[in-house]
């Protein structure tokens, strides 16, 4: 019976994850559906940290299960930004990162590390504006001057166990926590949807 080589030694599951988190990280800050998602505070205010989240949880969803193909990826992707940012992403920008994920991810399952590497470098700089473990300032979105948001403001608020990672599991999807703004649809015209906030008191 022959030996297995190097490279056909399946890399530990702590390892998996930590080299594959570095994956995800790179292929989500090059996401702009994701990126103006959370810009422009679909998300609320915390959007940010639900970025970081849902990193941790596409880490976990791929690594800890067997079999997951680029079907499944792309159906979770598409549940959670459908729930975590009230967004339809219509220009097939999910299929394609859920492609290079798996594609990725089979690459460091079979412990080709270097080939994974080159890919990435392949792919080209790119700004880093999510990191997973950062810590998050929180700031609200209105002019807080004098109100009693103030104190708020000051605050460093730490990235806890992600809440998707949690909820995920279950029948429903998980919302985004520690959010102080609700997103209101307001039908004001056939076929047009306004999306005004309202701050939870």
């Amino acid at each position: 019976m022959a030996m297995a080589t190097g490279t056909d030694v399946p890399l530990p599951l702590a390892q998996l994850q930590s080299l594959f988190k570095e994956v995800v990280e790179n292929v989500f800050n090059r996401w702009t559906a994701l990126r103006l998602a959370v810009e422009h505070g679909m998300g609320g205010p915390l959007g940010l940290n639900t970025a970081i989240e849902i990193i941790d949880y596409i880490t976990c969803y791929c690594t800890e299960k067997k079999n997951v193909d680029s079907i499944d990826l792309r159906e979770v992707i598409e549940e959670i930004m459908d729930q975590e940012f009230a967004t339809i992403c219509e220009d097939e920008s999910i299929y394609e990162i859920s492609e290079i994920l798996i594609n990725l991810l089979n690459m460091l399952k079979n412990n080709k590390v270097e080939n994974v590497k080159e890919e990435l470098t392949r792919m080209g700089p790119c700004e880093i504006w999510i990191r997973s473990g950062n810590r998050i300032k929180f700031q609200s979105i209105e002019d807080s001057s004098g109100t009693e948001d103030e104190d708020m403001d000051d605050q460093d608020m730490e990235v806890g166990p992600a809440s998707i990672g949690r909820t995920m599991g279950g029948n429903s999807m998980p919302s985004s926590q520690g959010s102080t703004t609700d997103f209101v649809e307001e039908e004001i015209d056939p076929g047009w949807t306004q999306v005004r906030n309202r701050r939870r008191r």
